[in-house]
Formats: structure tokens, C-alpha cells, sequence
């Protein structure tokens, strides 16, 4: 196998690693113009797809050193619980569980059902989150007090906010007239219904502790050519 083809694993790893930052950077700046810009969709997806590409590539190293089937490509097995688990990794991998058990267990530490792994179960969907509509804002209601100013004016300032419907304690306030008011704080995925950075943040760890993993176990440590 070339020298490329080994490391694609780890580019497409460091990869993630800094379109993850790009898509922290422009998240932020989308959060203050209250827009969901395309760079942000393609962003995110683009991480998703890095770290399927990743995962991917790591199971065609396993079959092309253990299994020496076909040049077919092989996907990363991801599984619901450990019999779907089971059926999917022979279907990708065939016969690495009874010869290769011990790789076998590694692929299985890195599964949706194992704790700490939940993100792993959204990558399929995250990889094709393309359009503003797998997107839905997080918004927070907030309490504004105004307040009289020397001179005419006001000055506006949050005395008690609520996030998703969650109340956030506030000082008593000082002022006789109040506002309410809600501020866009961010985008959540539509499916899964969960908030975009935390998400690919627990993604891209998740990704590489599975490719590092394995590769210890299956003898493939990029750095020595294997």
C-alpha cells in the first residue's frame, strides 16, 4: 500500500481538526448577523464528511492487512446495539471477529451504544446535512430593562432571560419599564435535535480516538509506513 493511502486516515483527521475551527470562527460571526450562511452549512458537513472518510478508510486498512479479500471498499461498521454491531461488521470486515478478535473488540469500543460515543450514531446523517432546513435556531427570551437617561434616550439592559425555556436567575430590577425580547444564540441539528458545535466537536474526538485505537491494536501505526 502506498505511503498516501496510509496516511489518508490522518489528513482526513487533521482536516476536520481545522475546518472545525473555521466552522467555530464563522458560527460566531453567523450568530451576530442572526444568518445561517452557506459557508457554515458547508462547513459542517465537510466535517462529517472528514471524519467518515477517516473512519472508512481505517476498516479498508484492517481488510487489506487481516482479511485479504477484494479491493472493494469497506465501510466503518456502526451499529444501533452490539447484534447490529455484530452483523454490520461482518458484512464489512467478514470473518475479523473469529480471526482477528482483538481488532474486533477495538472496532466495538467504538460504537454508538458504548459510552461517551453517541455522536458517532448522527455521522451518516451529518455528512449530508447540506441545506438550511437541517438547521433550526436556538433562541433565548430575555427580560430588558429601560432605563431614563440625563438628556432624553434610554439604555437597555438584560435583567432576566429564559433558554429554551429555562429560567436564568437575574438581580432585581431598577428600572419601572421592561422589554422582552428574543436573541437568536445559535442553530441546532434538526435531526439529530441537537446543538451543531457540541455535536461535531464530540464527533471529531470520537473519530479520532477510533482510528488511533484501532490502528494500535491492528499494528497500523501511519508514522511506520505499516
Amino acid at each position: 500500500m502506498s505511503r498516501a493511502a496510509v496516511d489518508l486516515a490522518e489528513v482526513r483527521l487533521r482536516e476536520s481538526d481545522e475546518t472545525l475551527a473555521l466552522v467555530e470562527a464563522v458560527y460566531k460571526s453567523d450568530v451576530l448577523s442572526q444568518v445561517l450562511s452557506d459557508e457554515l452549512v458547508y462547513s459542517i458537513r465537510a466535517v462529517a464528511s472528514d471524519c467518515q472518510s477517516a473512519l472508512d478508510t481505517t476498516a479498508v486498512r484492517v481488510k487489506k492487512k487481516y482479511l485479504k479479500t477484494s479491493d472493494w471498499m469497506s465501510w466503518f461498521a456502526l451499529g444501533r446495539d452490539p447484534a447490529d454491531f455484530a452483523k454490520k461488521l461482518d458484512q464489512q470486515l467478514p470473518g475479523l471477529s473469529t480471526t482477528q478478535p482483538m481488532i474486533a473488540a477495538a472496532f466495538e469500543r467504538h460504537q454508538p451504544y458504548q459510552p461517551g460515543n453517541s455522536e458517532l450514531g448522527y455521522l451518516h446523517t451529518l455528512a449530508h446535512a447540506n441545506r438550511h432546513s437541517d438547521f433550526s435556531p436556538q433562541r433565548r427570551t430575555e427580560t430588558v430593562e429601560i432605563e431614563s437617561v440625563p438628556g432624553g434616550g434610554f439604555v437597555l439592559s438584560a435583567v432576566g432571560a429564559s433558554l429554551n425555556g429555562i429560567e436564568v436567575a437575574a438581580s432585581e430590577p431598577t428600572a419601572v419599564r421592561y422589554m422582552t425580547r428574543t436573541v437568536l444564540v445559535g442553530w441546532n441539528f434538526v435531526d439529530p435535535p441537537e446543538p451543531v458545535l457540541a455535536t461535531l466537536r464530540g464527533l471529531v474526538r470520537q473519530a479520532r480516538d477510533a482510528v488511533t485505537d484501532i490502528c494500535r491494536e491492528a499494528g497500523l501505526d501511519a508514522r511506520q509506513g505499516c
